[in-house]
């Protein structure tokens, strides 16, 4: 279960997906530990798959094509603006109408802002601080935790799953599949472990496939995304 950005969540309740992958993919001092179009691809599989882990249905898969099906207001405005965005729609349009995008073209579209929406809406929910506006020079962006014990948590909560010592859950396996796309298992801390991470990570993202069909779907494009954003920036 999951808590809408921009407030603290009670005990034992879930911060969305894309929050989850924020903290796991950046440092305490907030450098992020992925290349910056790989980390927004991932963020933008995120946004869609928070959508199709919720208990009322916005987004509908049907075959390689992403349909809006429920454009009404959740109260999480990055969620908000993914749907908006995905389809179509603008103020004064009838909730009828419905706009159909393939899935890796809706992924591509959200990845153009999903770190900038991401960012600030953890901003506005008090869970990184801006350290941008008083850095010299250039630089990539730095958000740090405002509690750097949410990145421990998280992590702590994917190796429980990942190692069976806690139940699964769609969300933490999506997280794992996001984070093997990504090629950041070290960052797991289990390297001297003696175990197959990847392949464990392999096991999440097949409990997925179980699971949830339509978010599996978005972890494969995502992950194909990734790759084909990797050999982007090595060509160049």
């Amino acid at each position: 279960m999951t808590y809408p950005i921009g407030e603290a969540p009670p005990p034992n309740l879930r911060q969305p997906l894309r929050v989850e992958l924020f903290f796991l993919t950046h440092s305490e001092t907030g450098e992020p530990l992925a290349h910056a179009g790989a980390l927004a691809v991932a963020l933008a599989g995120a946004v869609i798959i928070d959508d199709l882990l919720r208990p009322i249905e916005r987004l509908r898969l049907i075959g390689p094509q992403v349909i809006v099906v429920n454009p009404a207001v959740s109260g999480d405005p990055v969620a908000d603006w993914a749907i908006r965005a995905l389809g179509g729609f603008t103020a004064g349009q009838g909730l009828e109408r419905q706009r159909s995008v393939g899935v890796r073209d809706a992924i591509r579209a959200l990845a153009a802002h999903a770190y900038d929406r991401t960012t600030a809406g953890l901003y506005a929910g008090d869970l990184v601080r801006d350290v941008n506006r008083r850095r010299l020079g250039r630089g990539r962006p730095r958000y740090p935790p405002t509690d750097p014990a949410n990145i421990a948590r998280v992590r702590g909560r994917l190796c429980s799953v990942l190692t069976g010592y806690t139940h699964p859950d769609p969300q933490t396996d999506a997280l794992g599949g996001l984070l093997r796309a990504l090629d950041l298992a070290s960052e797991l801390y289990l390297d001297g472990s003696g175990l197959d991470l990847q392949g464990l990570l392999g096991q999440m993202t097949d409990r997925v496939d179980a699971a949830s069909p339509a978010v599996r779907q978005i972890l494969a494009a995502t992950d194909d995304l990734i790759a084909e954003t990797a050999v982007a920036v090595y060509r160049h």
